[in-house]
């Protein structure tokens, strides 16, 4: 694309979200005095007139920007006789109106600037950011301790230690296990041992001893660590464990 089109871009989005612009609105096209040049005739724009002749939109910008899949368009009128409505493929012609919708992709390429890489990714390396997705429990006593001060170690340890709890009790939930007395790696071993209460949910016995050094391991690494002492980690290290929980509860959910 080139700068112009990425500038009618710029401004399409920078309109509607300041609220000068509908993201659906229609371009009324036809010739100009001199030399039959399109002339754009945009209905529903807020601002000033002058705003919109420097944007200098133009037929070919706008099929570019359909081209790239960032605005999809509509006929409305074909002539002032005959009225239709349809989405086209081709190229939008002059004398007709066109009803035209920005696409999610033209905010994309706004926000990443054309041809910034793609960093959607950090939303699924960040989970915290949007935990909507997050097991219920962790949302009910996990994040309001978290809530008073997010930078705070102190109030990290206590989301931690919580979440070992509640990890704790789902594998006497799922596993079956109504003793209370049994916790920690003892806990796991009646689980998925050999004979454990879920032994019969693995079909290969490797799954099975995967899921028993897995859980065992994170018991033994965290859990009891947490439980015993005042470790007071590092938001960073305090966001990667509740993550890492809220993974190992949605495995067991799978399990029942």
């Amino acid at each position: 694309m080139t700068d112009s089109q990425k500038k009618i871009a710029k401004w399409l989005v920078q309109s509607v979200r300041t609220g000068l612009l509908d993201e659906e609105f229609t371009i009324e096209w036809h010739p100009t005095a001199k030399k039959g040049l399109p002339k754009a005739k945009l209905s529903g724009y807020r601002g000033t007139e002058e705003e919109l002749q420097s944007t200098s939109i133009t037929l070919s910008s706008m099929q570019a920007l359909i081209s790239n899949k960032l605005i999809i368009y509509s006929t409305l009128q074909l002539s002032r006789r005959s009225y239709v409505d349809y989405t086209c493929s081709t190229q939008p012609r002059l004398n007709q109106i066109n009803k035209y919708n920005l696409t999610g992709n033209i905010y994309t390429a706004v926000d990443n600037d054309f041809n910034s890489p793609d960093t959607s990714f950090v939303d699924y390396l960040t989970p915290l950011s949007n935990p909507s997705d997050f097991d219920e429990a962790l949302t009910k006593r996990c994040f309001p301790i978290l809530a008073t001060g997010g930078s705070d170690p102190i109030l990290w340890d206590s989301a931690v230690r919580t979440a070992g709890v509640i990890l704790e009790e789902r594998l006497h939930d799922v596993g079956a296990i109504s003793d209370p007395s049994q916790v920690g790696r003892s806990l796991v071993n009646a689980i998925f041992g050999k004979t454990g209460t879920l032994a019969s949910k693995f079909a290969v016995d490797a799954e099975r001893e995967g899921y028993r050094e897995l859980y065992s391991g994170i018991v033994g690494t965290f859990r009891n660590l947490s439980a015993h002492r005042l470790i007071d980690p590092s938001p960073e290290e305090g966001g990667a464990f509740i993550i890492f929980v809220n993974l190992l509860l949605k495995k067991l959910e799978d399990l029942r």
